[in-house]
């Protein structure tokens, strides 16, 4: 617990990323120690200004306050984990710069490491939203999880289908785990968080009160990337949060594959641009069969042991 509220107190303070715990990990053995140098040692450490430098120094007198914050929170089922805990989620380690320290509701099972990230607009048409929830329930039912992030539109629907299909989802809000609003679950009969554990874990970088901001929610994205064996964009406009998830997901060599559409309209820009760069078109249920099977043949690393090539567009 010690050297773990000194991680959680130092990821709360503003300017502090994974590039600079890593230095002070490196340059003074761990956290608590670098709480402990003196400022002129800490300023050496490359990238942190004079004012984090202080701040770190000065850390050490309110570190109480967090202490009591991190039992409060284990007596309410939320986990505390830092990168240097083996129960730290084995995908998000692959995230480009992974998050220093996570808050976690619920327990992640081993199967949740091969997932299917279905994302897509917030103001996704009704189309998409019934898509979004009949392919998770399809995912579910084939013993796949389905990760996403937790906005209104696609990724609720997805969440929701997960669970209706009797399967594992995996949510990343944008939000602290304390402000995870379940109200979207009425619909399935969940009107409490003990209830959505029995099928969800959550997972945040956020501190546990943290709101959603558009920062946040696009911090987020490289979490549901990273945790994804595949992604498939339901839904999206152009210079959409949707698409920086796939520029995420495909510098990690994860699969993705777009949803088709009829007819073209604004709304599913996102999806053409997709299919002009070579992303594999979803045309019918039968592609569903194949993600399947690509998933079941990841490696650990979510990388495709199959070439996404070999599907037809």
């Amino acid at each position: 617990m010690e050297e773990t509220a000194y991680w959680a107190h130092l990821a709360a303070i503003e300017g502090i990323g994974g590039a600079i715990f890593d230095q002070l990990q490196k340059r003074f053995g761990s956290i608590k120690r670098a709480f402990e140098a003196p400022l002129d040692e800490v300023l050496d450490i490359p990238g942190l200004d004079a004012r984090s430098a202080e701040a770190i120094c000065r850390a050490g007198q309110t570190l109480k306050a967090t202490e009591e914050k991190l039992k409060e929170l284990a007596g309410r089922g939320v986990k505390v984990i830092t990168k240097m805990e083996s129960e730290y989620p084995p995908r998000l380690r692959e995230a480009v710069n992974p998050p220093p320290v996570i808050y976690q509701m619920g327990k992640l099972q081993p199967d949740d490491n091969k997932a299917v990230a279905i994302i897509g607009s917030r103001e996704c048409s009704e189309v998409s939203a019934k898509r979004s929830r009949d392919y998770a329930k399809y995912f579910a039912e084939k013993g796949i999880a389905v990760v996403s992030g937790y906005a209104v539109g696609v990724d609720i629907n997805a969440h929701i289908g997960t669970i209706e299909g009797g399967g594992r989802t995996v949510i990343i809000p944008g939000c602290g785990v304390d402000m995870l609003d379940i109200e979207p679950f009425d619909v399935i009969d969940i009107h409490s968080r003990e209830k959505l554990l029995d099928s969800a874990v959550v997972i945040s970088e956020q501190p546990p009160d943290g709101e959603w901001t558009a920062r946040a929610s696009l911090a987020r994205n490289r979490l549901v990337a990273a945790h994804a064996s595949v992604v498939i964009v339901m839904e999206a406009r152009l210079h959409s949060s949707t698409l920086d998830t796939v520029s995420r997901a495909q510098k990690l060599g994860r699969p993705v594959f777009v949803q088709n559409f009829g007819t073209i309209s604004e709304r599913v820009m996102g999806n053409e641009k997709l299919h002009k760069e070579g992303v594999v078109m979803i045309q019918d249920a039968g592609d569903l069969d194949e993600i399947v099977k690509i998933i079941e043949g990841s490696d650990t690393t979510g990388k495709s042991k199959k070439r996404v090539d070999d599907l037809r567009r």
